[in-house]
């Protein structure tokens, strides 16, 4: 295996990084020179970037065949749409070296968790808005399919459930710059053109509710996009993988009953990337 790190440059920063799990060919795999890939891109409300949501999970996917990529992106006093153009970037590096990365750059996914739900919920929505093109993305070289864990995708529903100040609101309005409008209530940008979608979300979610989920969902389905929902009857926000190998520093992010999220998203890849060799 590989490891690469680049750091990207976008029209408003230098600051976030792409960090990619290269499995290299080998004579002894036959058929495995162009791999599907998978762009991790975790939460942290865009205060932190959360390393629970990032390599662990990385990993997990390149153990079931994936290049696997996590994007760092900058958080505040950095606000939107800063972020979004990082992100943009990140899938065109990906694409653009496919082939020196030895990846399909037909069968790309993006998974996002939280506030990096938010992000690539947000290139699965946005990628063809004429700021995108002004900055030099085309949308069929950033959008991909998307798996959403837990993602923030309104930003109202969200915000109903904070006591104080949302740092999600604060980023998102840090300053009046573009898409800022379309940021807030991402539901209502879907399209016939957003990709298929994979969301994941716990009923009992108490800092993004299962709105955020049902609501994108529903939009897909009335685009008549493809998607698969799973809502968990219990867990908390932040679950990552919710196993061991993610179990936070206080010791309460082990659900079992969540767990299956993983082997479902790879059993929904299969579907969406047929002739991928993806092992679920």
């Amino acid at each position: 295996m590989e490891l690469i790190q680049q750091t990207l440059t976008t029209p408003l920063t230098q600051s976030a990084t792409l960090t990619g799990y290269i499995q290299t060919p080998s004579a002894e795999m036959p058929g495995k020179d162009h791999r599907p890939a998978i762009l991790v891109i975790p939460g942290g409300g865009y205060t932190m970037v959360s390393d629970r949501e990032a390599e662990p999970v990385a990993l997990a996917y390149a153990s079931h065949g994936f290049q696997a990529f996590v994007l760092r992106y900058s958080v505040l006093p950095v606000a939107w749409p800063a972020q979004l153009l990082e992100a943009a970037e990140a899938m065109h590096q990906i694409r653009a070296h496919a082939d020196d990365w030895y990846l399909n750059p037909d069968q790309v996914a993006t998974l996002g968790f939280s506030a990096g739900g938010h992000l690539a919920a947000g290139l699965a929505t946005l990628a063809d808005q004429p700021f995108m093109v002004k900055q030099g993305y085309q949308a069929a070289d950033i959008r991909a399919n998307v798996l959403l864990g837990y993602a923030v995708v309104s930003l109202s529903a969200t915000a109903a459930v904070h006591a104080g100040p949302d740092p999600m609101q604060q980023a998102v309005h840090a300053q009046d710059g573009p898409l800022l409008k379309e940021a807030t209530e991402l539901q209502q940008q879907v399209t016939t053109t957003t990709p298929p979608t994979f969301l994941w979300a716990t009923a009992t979610d108490a800092v993004v509710p299962v709105q955020n989920s049902l609501q994108f969902a529903s939009a897909l389905d009335q685009a008549n996009v493809p998607f698969a929902l799973h809502i968990f009857p219990q867990g908390h926000h932040g679950l990552s993988l919710a196993n061991a190998l993610t179990n936070g520093r206080h010791g309460t992010d082990l659900e079992l009953t969540v767990t299956p999220w993983l082997k479902l998203s790879l059993q929904w890849l299969q579907v969406t990337f047929p002739d991928a060799g993806i092992e679920a």
